[in-house]
């Protein structure tokens, strides 16, 4: 099997409700709520989803189906660390101040603070939160304040933000060009890769101009139910 056909059968799952398709999506979906996501597969599945819905193969009523296995697959993932966090923030909280893990979270501490200053009476401030890297924190915020409807709905609304990106530069490719769907792919592999980099770039920017703060030299500790409360 050479190379293109090994692509066009790619393409192909993404032609039609496939059920194997939509299992894909569940589960990258759910396991990527905690955070463990693989790059380029599910922006390359949107890509691809909006070509053929474009190019006219794929229907719109296949383009819910498999979205709505996508959102089931998030939804899923995010009630289970909701459930992880609900009932092992406490002991997760004092293993961490007692083993002084902080380089470790640090990073995780950082986007926790950030999320004090986020209203999250509204699931938009929550959609926010989480397009813009704070998935886990909101999450772990949510969960010890008791709101798994907030966190259900911010899902929903960052879900199709995100989704409807990608899904939308598909279509707008599918639409106006006539490659073929195997070179799509290839051209959509290449095209994250450029995003990926400058992306990386801008934080490393950001990093280096952004002033020191006397804070780095200590040890973080994680807040506590009560505090967070």
């Amino acid at each position: 099997m050479n190379l293109e056909n090994a692509l066009q059968q790619i393409v192909s799952f993404t032609a039609t409700l496939d059920p194997r398709m939509a299992a894909l999506l569940f589960v990258i979906c759910a396991i990527g709520e905690f955070g463990f996501s693989i790059p380029y597969v599910l922006e390359s599945i949107w890509l691809l989803v909006g070509y053929q819905l474009g190019h006219g193969v794929l229907s719109p009523l296949h383009l819910a189906g498999l979205w709505l296995a996508a959102q089931c697959g998030r939804q899923v993932g995010s009630m289970g660390l909701y459930r992880v966090a609900r009932f092992g923030t406490p002991s997760l909280t004092r293993f961490y101040n007692k083993l002084r893990l902080s380089r470790f979270v640090s990073r995780i501490v950082n986007k926790s603070g950030a999320v004090n200053h986020i209203n999250l009476s509204s699931p938009f401030s929550v959609a926010y939160g989480r397009l813009f890297g704070m998935r886990i924190p909101m999450a772990l915020v949510l969960a010890v304040k008791r709101r798994l409807g907030m966190l259900s709905l911010g899902v929903l609304l960052s879900s199709l933000v995100w989704d409807a990106l990608y899904i939308s530069l598909g279509v707008i490719f599918g639409s106006t060009t006539a490659i073929k769907p195997t070179y799509m792919f290839l051209a959509s592999l290449a095209g994250l890769t450029v995003i990926y980099l400058v992306t990386f770039i801008i934080r490393i920017l950001i990093r280096r101009t952004r002033p020191v703060s006397n804070s780095v030299n200590r040890i973080p500790t994680l807040p506590t139910q009560d505090k967070i409360a």
